[in-house]
């Protein structure tokens, strides 16, 4: 079929841009004065006979009276202008945003604009691609960005405009100007969704080396399947054969590296890296594999290179050991108690929020044994002090193991012969059985958090997050290097498990038993984050929760799963690009046990089925992402890795 294509030409079908640029008449003043007014009002439809795409306003028009220079980051947060763009056929359709300046302006000078389109860096709006306008009162044609939908998908894009930071009042061809434009959409109908390489390719150029990885993406029937709902069916590890597949993720299609993988190296800011992923925004995922300087002063570099470690004493993969949480923090700020948020759900967040109240556990956690001879002392109250974070029973009774019975459930212990213990939790009597000695069933009564909302409130770093942190501070921080790192985010998946039992009750708070979705695999691999609050980024607040300090983070289960690790505890896997030969934390959430949270690891065998206490020390393996088309030179290898810098 023959490409068609429909411009948006009608004044009433176009969205207009009306910047005015006006001297202010006040000795003194020597800015511009703006104001941004888009005129569209109506719904657009452009429509041929094989597809309809619509381009829809979603909100008001901006309106910005006597700006000024801004810079970049205040520009960011104007209030954007929101579109949407639907394929409403059954047909594939490309499309192309541009904004057109129309003859009726008298500003020419247009490095003096910024434009953000979504989340893209600010650009100088003559920094965009000069192309054919297609107005015909247009005199010059800006590409803002291309794109593709399959039937029945939408897009929504946010555009700003801003005068650039360094627009001074020396630059008089700017007063007294006015700016017109107006966006229009050309869309076609093509017979296939393009392919990630032809997608980069039409973006980037034959040339980029991005496009020439998205070329070895696999087509055939060694990865492993997809299903319709976004989750991918693995159902063996991968150690001999090395794969480039896909999956969805929460920008579009990711493409993830898997098995026995020898062309993911990356040497970034003095560092070893591997690519896990391109994600579906274009970024490039990258997890830790070793410091260069150490490194490539080895005389068995290759092989350190290619296991990981030389011995079991020389990480060479990770930047060190941390606990994942310990501490309770207030206001991010580390409690003199010096109280354990492993003690609580909040302990499996890579951020929680503040402890605010006594939890009772409401789901028995386990039992005590009660001999006939002794005596512990049980009570129907007790006492909390919160600066020492201890509990106390009130007026405690003494009672003889041989006296147990069914009447003390509902009260409170301590378990002990001590009538004035006073510690940081109580025993809550569920059940009493007796035989010989009484089996005493308790749930834990601990000060934590009092719903699910309060856990995941993402108000305190974990003790991993602070070390990160730390660790990009210290060494990417103020770097020429941080500029290609991408604010991609980081799934700290607290989403609620399906498998449950009797024994966890799903109430994601305080002490009370409840399975994450990583307590088991059959609840789904994917590289879709469900809720917006476990998507970790520093100031994207569209597609994460603008919640980072700095754009580091760690790999999570669905990643080592889909890189090759094995499933079934105790099963090894050293044939995939992750194994190290050392244990090192992901970010994903396994259970909190009545007792206790915990998080998965990958094990030193390469198992990814690892998963312990919170408060426990494992490898540290940061990951970052860049931005797109970022690489330059390399050919992925060991010898030869990617990098940012042109040869």
């Amino acid at each position: 079929m023959i490409d068609q294509i429909k411009r948006i030409t009608e004044n009433k079908k176009t969205l207009i841009l009306f910047l005015v640029f006006v001297i202010l008449g006040v000795i003194g003043v020597s800015f511009a004065a703006w104001i941004l007014n888009f005129q569209q009002t109506n719904t657009n439809v452009v429509a041929t006979d094989c597809f309809n795409i619509t381009f829809k306003e979603d909100t008001e028009a901006i309106s910005l009276n006597k700006a000024y220079p801004i810079t970049d980051e205040e520009g960011k947060t104007l209030t954007p202008y929101t579109f949407t763009i639907t394929n409403q056929c059954s047909s594939y359709a490309s499309y192309q945003i541009n904004l057109e300046v129309t003859n009726d302006s008298t500003l020419t000078n247009y490095s003096y604009l910024k434009v953000m389109l979504g989340e893209n860096t600010p650009v100088l709006l003559s920094s965009n691609e000069v192309v054919q306008p297609t107005l015909d009162n247009a005199t010059t044609s800006f590409k803002l960005t291309t794109g593709y939908l399959d039937h029945n998908e939408s897009v929504t894009y946010d555009l700003r405009l801003w005068m650039d930071e360094n627009v001074t009042a020396n630059d008089t061809d700017s007063m007294n100007k006015v700016f017109n434009s107006k966006v229009t959409i050309i869309a076609s109908y093509i017979d296939h969704m393009p392919t990630g390489y032809e997608q980069c390719v039409d973006k980037y150029g034959e040339d980029s080396i991005q496009c020439s990885i998205l070329a070895d993406a696999d087509t055939a029937e060694g990865c492993p399947t997809v299903n319709e709902d976004g989750t991918v069916e693995v159902t063996a590890a991968e150690d001999t054969n090395g794969y480039l597949c896909s999956a969805p993720d929460d920008y579009g299609t990711s493409y993830y590296y898997r098995g026995n993988v020898e062309n993911n190296w990356v040497k970034f800011g003095g560092y070893y890296w591997r690519i896990l992923r391109i994600n579906g925004d274009g970024s490039i995922r990258m997890i830790y594999a070793g410091d260069a300087s150490v490194i490539d002063a080895l005389p068995n570099k290759s092989d350190v290179l290619k296991n990981g470690y030389n011995d079991r004493d020389t990480d060479y993969t990770q930047i060190g050991t941390s606990r994942y949480n310990n501490y309770w923090k207030k206001d991010n700020i580390r409690e003199s108690s010096s109280a354990y948020v492993n003690y609580d759900n909040a302990g499996v967040g890579y951020m929680y929020g503040n402890r605010d109240g006594i939890t009772e556990g409401s789901i028995a956690h386990s039992t005590n044994t009660h001999k006939t001879t002794e005596t512990k002392y049980y009570a129907q109250s007790y006492s909390y002090n919160e600066e020492t974070d201890q509990f106390t029973l009130v007026d405690p009774v003494g009672v003889l193991g041989s006296d147990m019975s069914e009447e003390y459930v509902g009260w409170y212990t301590m378990n002990s012969t001590n009538a004035s213990t006073s510690v940081n939790y109580v025993y809550k009597v569920t059940s009493v059985s007796v035989s010989t000695d009484a089996e005493v069933g308790y749930a834990y009564v601990r000060y934590g958090t009092t719903s699910m909302e309060k856990a995941q409130t993402n108000t305190n770093d974990s003790d991993i997050k602070a070390y990160l942190d730390n660790w990009y501070e210290e060494h990417l921080s103020g770097t020429e290097y941080e500029s290609y790192i991408a604010d991609t985010l980081f799934c700290n998946y607290r989403s609620l498990g399906s498998n449950t039992s009797s024994s966890y009750n799903q109430l994601g708070y305080g002490v009370e038993p409840t399975k994450y979705r990583w307590d088991s695999s059959s609840n789904g691999i994917r590289l879709t984050c469900s809720n917006q609050n476990d998507r970790f980024t520093v100031d994207d607040e569209v597609t994460g929760n603008g919640d980072l300090t700095y754009p580091i983070g760690l790999i999570n289960t669905d990643e080592v799963y889909l890189a090759g690790g094995s499933e079934g505890y105790g099963i090894s896997n050293s044939g995939y690009y992750l194994y190290t030969g050392n244990t090192y934390w992901t970010m994903s959430p396994y259970n909190f046990n009545g007792s206790g949270a915990i998080v998965r690891f990958v094990n030193s065998n390469g198992n990814a089925d690892g998963n312990n206490y919170v408060y426990n020390s494992y490898g540290v393996r940061p990951v970052i992402n860049l931005k797109v088309d970022s690489l330059k030179s390399g050919d992925g290898s060991a010898s030869n890795p990617y990098s940012v810098e042109s040869v």
